[in-house]
């Protein structure tokens, strides 16, 4: 666990002004607050929780989120990061109000206990769309009893790439039941997806069978890794014989933080 972690400007008691940022996943939870003025992050806190399937989620959550006072307090905005396998991007000419009433059961598994979200990609004209458990939206508004922001941690990547000086670029999130990919070549997306991460061997074929699909070549590429909960998973060590550029995901130089926060997801998540 990583305990509440306050910046030197933290006020208690102008969380009006902060955003709040929750990430949700099978891996845990965490929440960062984004002061809007002076454009940084302020405080965080990461409670890593070992959920062994999704029918469990809303109840830890529930439980977290009411053991938290900090939560309870008033902020301008309030985003959550929901980590799910599934999505998929739609164009945007398929716009909100034109879509298929079947496009949940087209597009993923048929289940009248999840609800379609979709985040706006405005680079790519685009929408990534995903499934959210209906119980755990009751419970956010519940909760927060305000507009809240459902949004997809792949959304943001794409909305904001990352740069590099190299051809290739792709970015590795892992979780521990699956992983997003994200492959760009020549500042084109080619491929944004999930995968299955029970064993490292899951893993490294995915990755590989990936580059060779795209036709990309791994020893042009720069591979940015992160970890939902900022665990040592050892994806590097397991990656390195397979790609000549493997760089950790940076916070924005303009954010002050705690040195284990540097390569923190939620903190890039948390300034998008």
């Amino acid at each position: 666990m990583l305990d509440f972690i306050a910046d030197d400007s933290f006020e208690i008691e102008k969380t009006i002004q902060y955003i709040l940022s929750i990430q949700v996943s099978l891996d845990g939870f965490s929440f960062t607050a984004f002061d809007t003025l002076n454009r940084k992050v302020v405080a965080i806190k990461t409670t890593p929780v070992k959920i062994s399937n999704k029918s469990l989620l809303v109840r830890h959550l529930k439980d977290w989120l009411e053991s938290e006072s900090f939560l309870k307090k008033r902020f301008k905005n309030v985003r959550i990061f929901v980590f799910t396998s599934p999505f998929n991007l739609v164009p945007e000419e398929f716009s909100e109000d034109i879509l298929p009433d079947n496009l949940n059961s087209f597009l993923f598994q048929e289940d009248v206990n999840l609800e379609l979200y979709t985040n706006k990609i405005e680079i790519l004209n685009t929408r990534l769309v995903f499934p959210v458990q209906s119980d755990l939206i009751y419970l956010l508004n519940q909760i927060f009893n305000s507009n809240i922001e459902i949004l997809h941690p792949v959304s943001a990547f794409l909305s904001k790439p990352l740069k590099s000086e190299k051809r290739n670029l792709a970015i590795l999130i892992s979780t521990q039941k699956y992983f997003y990919l994200v492959i760009y070549r020549s500042d084109k997306l080619l491929l944004a997806n999930s995968f299955q991460n029970l064993y490292q061997s899951d893993l490294i074929y995915n990755v590989l069978n990936s580059f060779q699909q795209m036709e990309t070549a791994r020893s042009e590429t720069e591979l940015f890794i992160c970890d939902g909960m900022n665990k040592n998973t050892g994806i590097e060590d397991l990656l390195k014989p397979y790609f000549n550029y493997i760089s950790k995901l940076k916070t924005d130089q303009t954010i002050v933080n705690h040195e284990e926060l540097n390569h923190s997801l939620h903190m890039y998540l948390s300034t998008i």
